[in-house]
């Protein structure tokens, strides 16, 4: 019976480790129950910029690529998706506007960015100087990344 109990535990200790992170749609999947979320989370990027310039953002994961955006002053992309169990979860974006751009990540296992975006919702914004993040401890915008000059 002890071998069983070893056996089980082998099974699910590698079903833990092999499985990947997906962005989560609306229903619960397989991996969901097999690899429990630590936590939901919502990713937004808004176009702040004032000179009305288009904003290019093209963000993924490991796992998932999150198809690339054209945002106009003021538009919003946003997904959600479930930190896993290894707090291995990672997002980045590659955004760029007529004078400069960055590689820059917008989501990883952090308590001080878990902090600042109120344990659940992380709002970037691009303005005319850099990449900004919510700050929802304080109240206020924390400029994060400043634009790379040229393509």
């Amino acid at each position: 019976m002890n071998n069983i109990k070893q056996f089980l535990l082998a099974i699910f200790i590698y079903l833990v480790l092999t499985f990947h992170d997906r962005v989560l749609a609306s229903s619960t999947t397989t991996r969901d129950i097999i690899v429990p979320k630590i936590s939901d989370w919502q990713i937004t990027v808004v176009n702040g910029l004032i000179t009305s310039e288009t904003l290019f953002v093209h963000c993924k994961s490991k796992d998932d690529d999150l198809g690339e955006q054209n945002l106009h002053l003021g538009d919003r992309f946003s997904w959600n998706f479930g930190e896993n169990m290894l707090h291995s979860t990672l997002f980045w974006c590659y955004l760029s506007k007529d004078d400069g751009h960055m590689n820059v990540k917008v989501f990883w296992d952090d308590v001080i960015l878990f902090h600042r975006c109120g344990w659940e919702k992380c709002v970037w914004t691009a303005k005319t100087d850099g990449l900004y993040l919510w700050n929802s401890a304080i109240g206020e915008d924390l400029l994060l990344e400043k634009w790379e000059t040229g393509w």
